[in-house]
């Protein structure tokens, strides 16, 4: 039986924002990327329903000069995705006003909601302006290894299906500030620090650049509450899954170019895990906060 969803080349981010229109409010993806528990990965629901929501704010009339971006979501991880089935992302114009619009997104699949997002919208304006600094004495990206050259450099320490899944392609380069936390046994601190970034972004525009940083938000980051508990590779002996995922917009950043990632978890108890980061562009600026609360289980053996 042929399957009604499109092969995906693994490389091409962008490519995953398709969407298909089908009624005024009413989308469908072409493509599905799934992860390591082969169901689909959550930052492709996420950036493509946060694509349908934009769809709906860019058609809805705002006044020239006054085109609203995204300042956050907020979305419930309800069922695992199948990757062979198309995603259908049903969108609700909650409200639109002067400077705000809000969007609520549901994402099905089979007649059941597997997700569904909150988003809201505002107009660019001028207002007070703080921000937390770059993490001081934090490696820059030129000066680190990616993923790719440490299954080289490391491969003496790793597994075999460490090193081969960090030797194959993959749409985000990823640099670890700290390679070693990789090796470290129970009892490591609950935070690490990570360059990412998407070569597929270049040429994105805004809304596209939005989309594709929460596709990266939802790398990486659950596994920052396991650090004290297991291998951060995480260990093929923990089961994990998002249950939820909230994100601020602070200010613009291009995913083609380097994000530091500054992850934390402040707590992890009943089985989940909650993890947070500030997102970083290489010049400082602070362009995003996350936060993921995930299920943390140990696998049991067959």
């Amino acid at each position: 039986m042929t399957s009604p969803i499109e092969s995906w080349d693994g490389l091409d981010a962008r490519a995953l924002l398709m969407l298909e229109r089908l009624d005024r409010d009413l989308f469908r993806n072409r493509l599905n990327q799934t992860n390591a528990n082969d169901a689909l990965f959550g930052g492709q629901v996420l950036s493509q329903a946060l694509t349908a929501a934009v769809e709906t704010v860019e058609d809805a009339g705002a006044a020239p000069g006054a085109e609203r971006g995204v300042h956050s979501l907020h979305g419930y991880f309800l069922r695992a995705g199948r990757a062979h089935l198309p995603v259908i992302y049903q969108v609700d114009r909650t409200r639109d006003g002067g400077r705000f619009s809000t969007r609520r997104v549901i994402a099905i699949q089979g007649g059941e909601p597997i997700f569904h997002m909150e988003c809201g919208f505002h107009a660019r304006e001028e207002g007070f302006d703080h921000q937390s600094p770059l993490p001081a004495g934090v490696p820059g990206p030129r000066s680190l290894q990616s993923l790719q050259e440490l299954a080289v450099s490391m491969a003496d320490h790793l597994p075999d299906w460490v090193r081969s899944r960090w030797s194959s392609a993959r749409p985000i380069e990823v640099k670890p500030v700290d390679p070693e936390s990789f090796l470290r046994r129970e009892g490591a601190a609950p935070e690490r620090a990570i360059w990412m970034r998407l070569p597929s972004g270049e040429g994105a525009g805004p809304a596209e650049q939005a989309a594709l940083l929460a596709y990266l938000s939802d790398y990486w980051l659950a596994g920052t509450a396991a650090l004290p508990h297991t291998l951060p590779m995480p260990s093929p002996d923990l089961f994990m899954a998002s249950l939820d995922h909230a994100m601020w917009f602070h200010r613009p950043a291009r995913v083609e170019e380097w994000l530091l990632f500054a992850c934390e978890s402040p707590s992890a108890q009943a089985g989940r895990g909650l993890s947070r980061a500030l997102i970083y562009a290489a010049d400082g600026r602070l362009v995003a906060s996350t936060a993921q609360e995930a299920l943390l289980r140990p696998r049991r053996a067959s």
